[in-house]
């Protein structure tokens, strides 16, 4: 059951998708780099003389292509990675951040802790209108 969740689980993983993708393309690369060595398609396509395959260059660049491979997908992957693990979780009712799994604190003290800023609060115009109007209606009762 385990490894079926984990199968279901990379088909929705962005990160595995991308990473797939990008595969995906350098696998192709690979594909056209092989099939103009055997077909020769510079002949097909445009008549120009027949060349013999060479196989040592076929070998150079498929080696080249996974080396840049390797390092994009990682990049991409670490980047991703990197994003997601600088995302700031805030309760939406109290308005705490998680800083770890346990721990929460407040949005201004995590502000002051961390910067050199400090928070001063105030209502936006919307804010403002929707309060206005709420202080409005309890005096008027």
């Amino acid at each position: 059951m385990n490894k079926k969740s984990n199968s279901i689980s990379l088909k929705h993983d962005g990160f595995f998708m991308t990473a797939f993708w990008q595969l995906m393309a350098f696998v192709m690369m690979i594909l056209l780099i092989w099939v103009d060595e055997v077909l020769d398609l510079s002949n097909l396509w445009f008549g120009i003389g027949p060349g013999h395959p060479n196989f040592f260059k076929g070998c150079a660049l498929t080696i080249g292509i996974l080396c840049i491979a390797i390092i994009a997908i990682g990049h991409t992957y670490l980047q991703q990675k990197h994003i997601i693990s600088r995302l700031i979780i805030i309760c939406s009712q109290c308005r705490k951040m998680r800083i770890d799994e346990h721990v929460w604190e407040h949005l201004d003290q995590y502000v002051a802790d961390h910067s050199k800023s400090q928070i001063s609060h105030g209502l936006c115009p919307q804010c403002y209108e929707s309060a206005k109007k709420e202080i409005d209606g309890f005096t008027k009762k």
